[in-house]
């Protein structure tokens, strides 16, 4: 999946420690944050890829994975 450009600085996430979902693990999308909110997305852009946002990094990456299971089961 083509991955979108975001001009916010890219968060170093460590997807292997536990309590990362199965799919955040695999498909490892980019995490960011802008004022408070933390984002994690995976795609071109939230309309068209996976988006989940959030007040911390494992909530954002929580939300983007009920995104995830959301599409997938379309």
């Amino acid at each position: 999946m083509k991955q979108t450009s975001i001009d916010k600085e890219i968060l170093h996430v460590d997807y292997s420690r536990e309590g990362i979902p199965e799919s955040a693990k695999n498909f490892m999308p980019s995490v960011y944050r802008d004022g408070e909110v933390y984002h994690c997305i995976l795609g071109t852009d939230k309309d068209t890829g996976i988006f989940g946002s959030g007040k911390s990094v494992d909530e954002a990456i929580s939300e983007w994975d009920k995104s995830y299971q959301e599409k997938k089961h379309k």
